[in-house]
């Protein structure tokens, strides 16, 4: 594999977004310090327990753990290439490109999908299979805020309950949605184009529109089917996400007082949303949301910032250095496959 086969590329313009996307989030957060008091930062930081912060790092590898069995348990039977050393190979360089092009983790589904080809899968399947995965991985996500932001309205905790609509807004539509699309008849493209014919830009605009739904009610029922072949899947799953939220809670736990746990996860998963942004790495997004949302419920400020920062760092920065090393691994193991694909192609 050579490297301009490589699914991610980088030029002088992408290189100088990033830079300045950097410069503006140290901007934001050289603001956030100022607002949240330095003189109380610094006190919270020269009083910080390292031992939670040991354990952080220990639920964020267990997090990982769940990430990369979750993979393999995914694809290992269609790919028997795809063991436990393959799999952590691509989750951790997964890693790698999702920091640098973060929008919605667009770089680390760019990698995966080009080490699942290079693995031997077939192009529609790897995007059908893709698209199952991330269902399976992000549906414990939706559930969650969907549940939490119920709880929330009904008065677990003194969140704004315009707040608390919002996150349930934001989690239980694309639920629906994904359900809905459940319900989409196979055969509706087919009927979309057979429509157009003879239309115009709109009309072939539509066509393309259609492969949507039918693209999400595949790799909906594909996610069911494992899941219910393997339950263990969504187990895999809940592990990655219970191991993160485990890390913000033993950040704040190392700094200060710890928030209820409804408000920790509630900000966790809302604040996440900012992870769509276009910023390399999220950085800003899913910070500046957290601790949005933590000071809306009440969340002295001071503590938000230094505990989610702290959080970022160990779940954002800490994994990239394994990140590199998976990802020049990985590059070494798909040259192996290459050779081994020519040779059996030459028998």
């Amino acid at each position: 594999m050579e490297d301009e086969d490589l699914p991610i590329r980088g030029d002088r313009r992408s290189i100088l977004r990033e830079v300045g996307a950097l410069v503006l989030v140290a901007v934001i957060l050289v603001v956030l310090v100022k607002v949240a008091h330095p003189e109380e930062l610094w006190h919270r930081i020269e009083r910080a327990d390292p031992w939670w912060l040991i354990a952080g790092v220990g639920f964020e590898v267990l997090s990982f753990v769940g990430y990369i069995a979750l993979f393999r348990g995914m694809f290992v039977e269609g790919i028997p290439r795809l063991g436990w050393a393959a799999s952590a190979d691509i989750t951790l360089a997964g890693v790698v490109a999702t920091r640098l092009f973060a929008a919605a983790g667009a770089g680390g589904i760019a990698l995966t999908s080009w080490a699942l080809r290079a693995a031997g899968m077939g192009l529609r399947e790897t995007a059908r299979s893709v698209a199952a995965f991330l269902a399976l991985l992000y549906a414990s996500y939706f559930a969650t805020l969907t549940v939490v932001s119920i709880l929330l309205l009904a008065g677990l905790h003194g969140a704004h309950p315009a707040l608390s609509a919002f996150g349930l807004l934001v989690g239980a539509v694309p639920i629906i949605l994904a359900f809905a699309a459940l319900r989409i008849p196979d055969d509706l493209e087919r009927r979309a184009r057979k429509m157009a014919e003879g239309g115009g830009r709109m009309a072939k605009l539509g066509v393309r529109l259609t492969t949507v739904p039918a693209v999400v009610g595949e790799a909906v029922a594909e996610a069911i089917e494992k899941t219910r072949e393997k339950p263990a899947l969504f187990w895999w799953s809940l592990l990655w996400w219970v191991g993160d939220v485990a890390l913000l809670v033993v950040t704040f736990a190392a700094f200060g007082d710890v928030p209820p746990l409804g408000v920790i996860v509630f900000a966790y998963f809302l604040g996440h949303v900012g992870n769509a942004l276009p910023i390399p790495g999220g950085i800003g997004g899913t910070e500046g949301g957290m601790i949005g949302v933590f000071a809306a419920c009440g969340v002295d400020l001071s503590l938000a910032v230094v505990a989610t920062l702290t959080y970022q760092a160990i779940s954002v920065w800490l994994p990239v250095l394994p990140g590199i090393g998976g990802f020049l691994s990985l590059r070494r193991r798909v040259k192996e496959w290459r050779a081994e694909d020519a040779v059996q192609a030459a028998a």
